[in-house]
C-alpha cells in the first residue's frame, strides 16, 4: 500500500471518528434540552459547529487526496494482486463504516430537528398563553407602580 492510499485510508478513519463525536454530541443535546440548560446547549451548539467545521476541512483535504489516489492507483502497475485485494477490501471497510457513521448521525440529526420543532411550538404556544392572562398575572413590579398611579 503505498504512502497516499495509507493517508487516506487514515484521513477517512479520522472522519469517521469525528461524524461519531458529532453523533455523541446530538445525544448529549437532548439532556440539555429537557433539563433547559440553555448554556449546556449553547455550549453543545458551539461544540457541534466546530465538528462540522472540522468534518468540512477534512472532506476537502479528502476529495484532493481521493483524486491523488485515483491517479497512483491507475499507474502503478507494480502490485501484487495480494496487495491490490488488501486495499480493496481496507477501502470497502472503511467505506462500510463512513457510511454506518452518516446513517447514524443523519438520523440523530432528524430527530434533533424534530425536537427543536416541538419545543420551537411549545414555547410560542406558552407565550401566547401567557400573553392571554397577562392582565391577570402581570409582573410584580408593573403591578406595583399601575397600583401606585390609580391610589
Amino acid at each position: 500500500m503505498n504512502n497516499e492510499t495509507e493517508r487516506y485510508l487514515e484521513m477517512l478513519d479520522r472522519r469517521i471518528g469525528l461524524l461519531g463525536t458529532l453523533a455523541e454530541s446530538f445525544v448529549e443535546v437532548r439532556a440539555d434540552i429537557i433539563c433547559l440548560d440553555v448554556s449546556g446547549l449553547e455550549a453543545r451548539i458551539a461544540q457541534q459547529e466546530q465538528l462540522c467545521r472540522q468534518v468540512g476541512a477534512l472532506d476537502r483535504q479528502l476529495d484532493k487526496l481521493q483524486e491523488q489516489c485515483v491517479t497512483s492507483l491507475r499507474t502503478s502497475t507494480g502490485r501484487s494482486g495480494s496487495e491490490r485485494e488488501v486495499v480493496a477490501a481496507r477501502l470497502v471497510e472503511t467505506g462500510e463504516r463512513m457510511k454506518s457513521a452518516q446513517g447514524r448521525v443523519k438520523q440523530l440529526n432528524a430527530t434533533h430537528q424534530e425536537l427543536l420543532r416541538r419545543c420551537r411550538r411549545t414555547t410560542g404556544a406558552l407565550l401566547n398563553l401567557y400573553s392571554t392572562f397577562e392582565a391577570t398575572y402581570a409582573e410584580p413590579y408593573r403591578a406595583r407602580h399601575s397600583a401606585q398611579g390609580r391610589v
